[in-house]
């Protein structure tokens, strides 16, 4: 009896364990079904995924970019996104950048691309992510198509920590009197200072936006005045907003960090989003934003960010958001003070995805997965390991071999 208990034992793991291989190949199968070649040419999307891509972008209100930052690719799909986007009624670019370099990139683009040089070299390091010359075509899209009221650009993030240098020029330009316009001048010669040590020997808290104190901003205060509404305040409010995210980063709170900027995100986006509201009802807006920030659900730094807010706010109006992740394989990506550093992402793909995708990981394609097919074709259970892949984004994409973006000089 002991002997035909361990054989019936043995036959039914054996067999589960062929029903779980079976499963998982089933799960890979389907991944490479619906997994697509994707290319742009002359900033047209082509290949396989083409159609596929332009089809799940009909009906939706919003097109959220999670890029890998750094690379040339990223650009050249947002590129091709923003002019397939047009057409359907898209109208504004909502950026990771804060609402004041939002402002004036717009018009820099506007003036071309010498006046962005230009700013580029007097305030190198100002304009996250998009100081660099391969992505100057795609900010010339975005700014293309029906005029608008109010300002395309949505910048809804943080002060970022080099660009008050900027701020403090625009403070004096704006100042009220000679005596704010001085304490303003000051600001900005010590933060070209902070900045050149910081390059020298990488002492970050030499950075003006880290020597700030609470006497500083009552200074600013009192020298321009508190009124909610004037632009002066907004900047201080944004540099001081800023010192609040930062402070929590240098504790070493990375999820208090995380959860105060992400708030910040929603706020100052619903800002720009019922100012639109007044024109049209469904304002339609296309995202570029590091991926942590444009999931659906709770983010990879376990917050319910910007990414999720906007989902919830497209179902809401009865329309869909699209989310797309888009990622170098390996390659090498422009880490902005970093320098241009090597990557190699392989590890960070679910297994599952990898064995349906490797064979395609030696061509020179981006590799498309649509994940929308998984979500009825299996049970919770089986999506268990990849269920933040195939419910947080829509369609993963790829480069097989990434490149950086060129700072300009």
């Amino acid at each position: 009896m002991k002997s035909l208990v361990t054989v019936t034992t043995l036959f039914f793991l054996c067999s589960t364990l062929n029903l779980l291989r079976s499963q998982d190949s089933l799960l890979v199968a389907t991944i490479r079904q619906h997994t697509y070649n994707l290319k742009v040419n002359e900033q047209k999307f082509s290949g396989e995924g083409a159609t596929i891509l332009q089809e799940a972008m009909q009906a939706q209100q919003f097109l959220l970019v999670g890029e890998q930052h750094g690379i040339v690719e990223v650009g050249a799909f947002t590129n091709a996104l923003l002019e397939a986007a047009r057409p359907l009624g898209f109208q504004y670019f909502c950026i990771e950048t804060d609402p004041f370099i939002a402002k004036k990139l717009e018009q820099l683009v506007g003036e071309g691309k010498p006046a962005l040089d230009r700013f580029v070299k007097a305030f190198p390091l100002s304009i996250p992510f998009y100081d660099n010359t391969e992505d100057y075509q795609m900010l010339s899209t975005a700014l293309q198509g029906p005029s608008v009221h109010g300002p395309k650009f949505w910048g809804v993030d943080q002060v970022f920590a080099a660009a008050p240098r900027y701020l403090f020029q625009r403070l004096a330009e704006i100042a009220p009197d000679a005596s704010a316009k001085a304490m303003a001048e000051d600001y900005l010669k010590q933060g070209r200072a902070g900045l050149q040590a910081v390059m020298k020997n990488g002492d970050f808290n030499q950075m003006i936006l880290n020597k700030l104190e609470e006497k500083d901003f009552k200074l600013l205060y009192e020298a321009f005045g508190n009124d909610a509404e004037s632009e002066s305040t907004q900047i201080i409010q944004g540099m001081l907003k800023t010192k609040e995210i930062y402070a929590a980063w240098y504790a070493g709170k990375y999820h208090q960090n995380n959860l105060i900027r992400s708030k910040l995100m929603k706020r100052q986006f619903m800002e720009y989003y019922r100012e639109a509201e007044k024109l049209s009802p469904h304002p339609k807006v296309v995202f570029k934003f590091g991926a942590t920030h444009t999931y659906r659900g709770l983010s990879y730094y376990h917050i319910f960010d910007l990414g999720n807010l906007v989902a919830e706010l497209a179902a809401m109006n009865d329309m869909e958001s699209l989310h797309i992740h888009f990622s170098g394989i390996k390659g090498t990506a422009n880490g902005g003070l970093q320098g241009v550093q090597s990557f190699d992402n392989q590890k960070d793909i679910a297994p599952e995805i990898w064995a349906a995708i490797a064979d395609r990981a030696t061509a020179k394609d981006w590799i498309m997965v649509d994940m929308r097919p998984l979500r009825e074709k299996f049970g919770r259970r089986k999506l268990k390991p990849i269920k933040n892949e195939v419910f947080n984004y829509d369609f993963w994409i790829f480069v097989p071999e990434a490149t950086p973006v060129s700072t300009i000089r």
